[in-house]
């Protein structure tokens, strides 16, 4: 996949009067029903002449797809389809009362990430796909077998978020978080609020479970044994980025991770705030242009190579 193996790349020949394409703004909207019958929207960035292949991002937990629209439309210029969606009870896929949204964190992958996938496997049968999962989006790997369809897969800031892989320093906080200021605040308001720390409310059931599954040694395992084997098989290459200054994915959180996926060729980038001239990149960094733009070449070389992006401007030259 052209990557050396201290981490860096080697650039990968790109045709620019083939691949600089001009994405259509704004993207087109997609009304899905997941198999549990609930609506999800997508948006689909659509490039101007040739698509050399399908990109599905699979967002951060509480982070609504408009976050990405940035980095989608740096794809869509080189000739990739782009589709971002929100998880039932966030951005544009969330009812009127975050309360009254029953859903999991599982069920956001069972069935609104397997939907997604089934669209694609659906309208676009023979186009070579790689998926980018954004922290949680990365973990859903481990519930959907549909993911290993992928041609690649590009994760920034994944880890297990089990709170004993922090520092000791910071494993108690996280702990009394999880087992009971969770609990406690979906108890008295019926979800947890922003101000917890989050991009946007959570619904009750996705907060508790997420909160079940930090307090456990095994993570998501804990609840879905079955993931670590579905980890394990998984077989598409991997670029992995991390940021030392990140607070969700500290170095042992994402070694736990990364050691489950014994079948993959894994490239991990993990990289300061200094050595990209920028004060901070933290957890949402890459997916800012003035702070991670400069990383985004590099990512898209990676997906065009997974693709087959090259050959196939070479063959319709």
């Amino acid at each position: 996949m052209q990557l050396e193996s201290n981490h860096a790349t080697r650039p990968v020949t790109r045709k620019r009067d083939a691949l600089d394409c001009v994405g259509v703004d704004p993207p087109r909207r997609l009304h899905l029903l997941t198999p549990a019958g609930h609506a999800i929207e997508a948006l689909v960035y659509e490039p101007e002449g040739a698509v050399f292949g399908n990109v599905l991002i699979h967002s951060a937990t509480a982070c609504p797809q408009r976050f990405y629209a940035g980095f989608a439309r740096h794809l869509a210029q080189a000739g990739l389809r782009v589709f971002t969606y929100d998880y039932r009870g966030i951005g544009r896929s969330r009812g009127r009362s975050v309360r009254r949204e029953h859903v999991t964190m599982s069920g956001w992958a069972l069935n609104d990430a397997r939907t997604m996938h089934a669209h694609l496997e659906h309208h676009y049968p023979d186009v070579p796909f790689a998926i980018i999962g954004h922290s949680f989006g990365a973990q859903l790997i481990g519930l959907l077998d549909e993911t290993h369809r992928a041609r690649a897969a590009l994760f920034v800031g994944a880890q297990l978020g089990y709170y004993g892989h922090w520092p000791a320093s910071q494993a108690f906080g996280l702990r009394t978080f999880w087992k009971y200021l969770v609990p406690l605040l979906c108890g008295a308001l019926g979800y947890l609020p922003k101000q917890a720390g989050l991009g946007e409310d959570l619904p009750r059931g996705v907060a508790l479970q997420w909160a079940r599954w930090c307090s456990a040694r095994g993570y998501l395992m804990s609840e879905f044994p079955e993931a670590g084997e579905r980890f394990a098989r998984f077989d598409p290459p991997i670029l992995s980025y991390s940021f030392s200054d990140d607070p969700y994915a500290p170095p042992r959180a994402v070694a736990a991770l990364t050691s489950l996926l014994a079948s993959a060729r894994v490239w991990e980038r993990r990289l300061t705030p200094t050595e990209l001239g920028v004060a901070s990149v933290g957890h949402f960094g890459f997916f800012r242009r003035t702070i991670g733009g400069q990383l985004w070449d590099q990512a898209l070389d990676y997906v065009l190579a997974a693709v087959g992006a090259n050959q196939q401007a070479a063959a319709s030259a």
